[in-house]
């Protein structure tokens, strides 16, 4: 299709100055997992892991100046891993550097959140349709214990509970699941960076769970057209997830829900 080819040219168009500073070694056929369980992590990557949770969940708010002296005290960690933790987000547009004034969390816009809406789901679409396509059994149990196990913690309607970062990282597991054996390293750099930038969007967006009841079921459809080898009917069932769930995001971002009350 001349999209997915347009859409490679442009992924790596846009990776390619950030390869050297955010390495990426996957298997084409194991799920991405979030938090990259099991590795010892160096002082760099805990601040950019922190930090980066820390913009996502919104406790850093848009616009925030990120001085050393506030992030030395709240991070408890020298100013050397936390400014390579702070090139590197901003590398992945969650931070901005500005000339003589130092970082800053990245602005929200509607104009940024319609762009990464965009982009997320060329992306993850044409990903999940790879994946289908290459991969084996060891990818449609990962699938399968990643959608398990967001049905355990799926919201109900009327959930006043926040979503914390448990919730976050279990529901992300689920879409890497989906496309961890698209077999590229590159297309899953691209879908983890804008993954984060969206779930920014939709975590100050949509603060509470009640409004997540909907993908627990998304989920299940998905996950046995991937697993029954359907890539088209998983494609399209992706695509009505993720325009249903921006459709909300797009809509309480307008009216302003998420903005603060006096």
């Amino acid at each position: 299709m001349d999209w997915a080819l347009n859409l490679e040219r442009i992924v790596l168009s846009l990776l390619r100055p950030m390869e050297d500073v955010l390495p990426l070694s996957v298997a084409p056929t194991m799920p991405f997992v979030a938090h990259d369980f099991g590795q010892t992590f160096s002082k760099s990557s805990d601040a950019l892991r922190r930090i980066r949770a820390d913009i996502v969940a919104g406790k850093l708010q848009p616009g925030q100046k990120l001085s050393f002296k506030f992030l030395v005290t709240c991070y408890d960690m020298g100013t050397s891993p936390l400014r390579e933790a702070l090139c590197q987000l901003a590398g992945q547009g969650m931070v901005e550097l500005e000339s003589q004034r130092g970082f800053r969390v990245a602005p929200v816009s509607r104009a940024d959140l319609e762009d990464v809406i965009a982009m997320r789901a060329h992306a993850e679409i044409y990903a999940a349709g790879l994946s289908i396509t290459r991969g084996n059994d060891a990818w449609r149990r990962n699938l399968g214990d990643a959608s398990l196990a967001f049905t355990l913690v799926a919201a109900k309607a009327g959930d006043q509970r926040p979503i914390d970062e448990r919730w976050e990282e279990i529901h992300r597991r689920f879409h890497f699941a989906l496309i961890g054996a698209c077999g590229s390293p590159t297309l899953l750099q691209f879908c983890k960076q804008i993954s984060h930038r969206y779930d920014r969007y939709r975590r100050i967006a949509i603060p509470v769970q009640a409004v997540m009841a909907g993908p627990a079921q998304d989920h299940r459809e998905i996950t046995q057209a991937a697993l029954s080898g359907n890539s088209k009917q998983a494609q399209s069932l992706l695509r009505r997830h993720i325009d249903d769930m921006a459709g909300v995001v797009l809509e309480r971002y307008h009216r302003g829900a998420w903005m603060p009350k006096d």
